[in-house]
């Protein structure tokens, strides 16, 4: 028998923006219409863990005490949750230290806590999905191209000492050295990685929390940064693929991400989603995924720059606009072509 890779592409819907001045009537009138718009919520680990604490203890701490207060009102019929990306995080995270038979009654009293605290709203992935899942994943990476990615983010840190300050003169010549990092380690030079570390050279406060760069290399933890980068590249396929389910009349429309980590959110909505491809051969699924970057608003220092136009510097907007030119046009480059 021959074996034949399947390919399933999904895109986007088209959509618009409209901009209109808004009375506090209407704007309630919105919020209670897109309340009312079946959504499945996506929780990372943190998150899944606010819902397991007494009250008590949400009590003393303002942060949780918002989010789990907007768990609850998204707590309706219409709406769905999901494990799957907090089960992901936990399965591929190799500093676990607990065995098999732990980590699978952790994962199933993570669940029947979700389960326990939705009084509506349903958890979608059964016990056998998610047990079945873990025990695959386990011992089998969830991207293939892990360790190339831990030495990417570990070069960031070492080599290019990116938790300090770099000199406006310094950063295009740096990005062309993370460039060529990135392509010697065969990472795609639009991978979110290389995106978010040319984030932080560029003063990204959002990409810096993320990536929690150190002067001690010794304390720099590449695992923790990966596992937020990777949200990324894990939920936006899987968006597109339930907001697709949902216009043919199968499920929710909207899915979103819930988090705690703001430095994730900001980033996150750097990132739209347009279309995303899978090929399922007999040993391995691939996913392409197209994705729109407001990638000036992730180099803050060109952004700030641009929309900053101090009258005593000449023509300061077309000097940001040079350089954001030339990160793109290197960034669009093939493989090993620098200029």
């Amino acid at each position: 028998m021959i074996s034949r890779d399947v390919e399933r592409q999904l895109h986007r819907a088209p959509k618009i923006t409209v901009q209109f001045a808004i009375t506090p009537e209407l704007h309630n009138v919105f919020q209670a219409w897109s309340a009312s718009v079946p959504t499945l919520y996506f929780l990372d680990i943190c998150v899944v863990n606010f819902t397991k604490q007494s009250s008590g203890v949400i009590e003393k701490d303002k942060r949780k005490a918002r989010l789990i207060g907007r768990l609850r009102d998204l707590d309706r019929p219409q709406h769905k949750f999901s494990y799957l990306l907090a089960l992901i995080e936990k399965v591929s995270d190799p500093r676990g230290l607990l065995s098999d038979d732990e980590l699978e009654a952790q994962v199933l009293g993570d669940v029947a806590a979700l389960r326990a605290f939705f009084q509506k709203a349903a958890v979608v992935e059964p016990d056998e999905f998610l047990v079945g899942y873990l025990r695959e994943l386990r011992r089998n990476p969830h991207e293939s191209m892990r360790p190339q990615y831990l030495t990417f983010l570990e070069t960031a840190n070492n080599l290019f000492k990116l938790r300090d300050p770099v000199s406006p003169r310094r950063r295009f010549q740096m990005t062309q050295a993370i460039v060529q990092v990135a392509d010697a380690l065969s990472i795609s030079r639009q991978h979110p990685l290389v995106l978010l570390t040319l984030a932080c050279l560029y003063g990204n406060l959002s990409a810096k929390k993320i990536m929690k760069f150190k002067a001690d290399a010794a304390t720099f933890d590449a695992e923790n940064a990966l596992a937020d980068i990777m949200v990324i590249s894990r939920f936006l396929p899987r968006k597109l693929e339930i907001e697709d389910a949902g216009l043919r009349g199968n499920g929710c429309m909207r899915s979103e991400f819930i988090t705690d980590d703001r430095g994730l959110l900001g980033v996150l909505k750097c990132f739209d989603v347009q279309a995303v491809s899978f090929n399922e051969g007999s040993d391995v699924c691939q996913t392409r995924t197209d994705v729109r970057v407001n990638f000036l608003e992730l180099l803050a220092d060109l952004a700030h720059f641009h929309q900053s136009r101090p009258k005593e510097i000449e023509n300061p907007a077309k000097e940001a606009l040079d350089e954001y030119d030339r990160i793109c046009e290197l960034l669009l480059q093939p493989t090993g072509a620098l200029s």
